[in-house]
């Protein structure tokens, strides 16, 4: 895969029409074998670095609703108000694309090994054993903590589709 997306552009040609972007992109045969991977190295930079300039969030979220959307200087507390309202706002888009954030990371290196559990009771897996027939290990499976952990996943990627066209900065 390459890819060349160049700056949006603020000028125009010899007859007033605007420029467009640069935007080259190349993809190879092997950059679809595991497309949710290559695509995950992408996005959470690109996650990161939203978050981190921090400058917009989609309006649709509850927080900001709940403002008066009104200018009324008469009455301070609307004001104040307001700006507690736009705060939570941005504290829940925060938490979102942390969330977000982590789905993909997860994409990016899961941690399923985590949910293997070792146990000196009878094992629910079959026993692992080396070459020489010596017991290596006895674990189980941790159904429910994995369950979590991969609804947490899905719960991010969730939000990354549903709020695929507020992510701008």
């Amino acid at each position: 895969m390459r890819i060349d997306i160049g700056p949006y552009e603020d000028r125009t040609n010899e007859v007033g029409e605007r420029l467009d972007r640069r935007i080259n992109i190349h993809i190879d045969n092997y950059d679809t074998w595991n497309m949710d991977y290559t695509l995950a190295l992408i996005i959470v930079p690109m996650l990161k670095q939203l978050r981190d300039e921090g400058h917009g969030a989609p309006g649709d979220i509850p927080e900001f609703q709940q403002t008066s959307n009104q200018a009324q200087d008469s009455f301070p507390f609307y004001g104040e108000e307001d700006d507690m309202a736009w705060e939570a706002g941005h504290t829940r888009w925060l938490n979102m694309l942390n969330e977000m954030i982590w789905a993909f990371e997860q994409v990016i290196e899961p941690q399923e090994d985590l949910y293997w559990k070792p146990t000196n009771k009878t094992p629910q897996v079959d026993t692992i054993l080396d070459d020489e027939d010596i017991l290596v290990s006895r674990r189980v499976f941790d159904r429910d903590g994995f369950e979590q952990y991969s609804n947490r996943i899905e719960n991010g990627l969730m939000l990354f589709g549903k709020y695929y066209r507020g992510l701008w900065d």
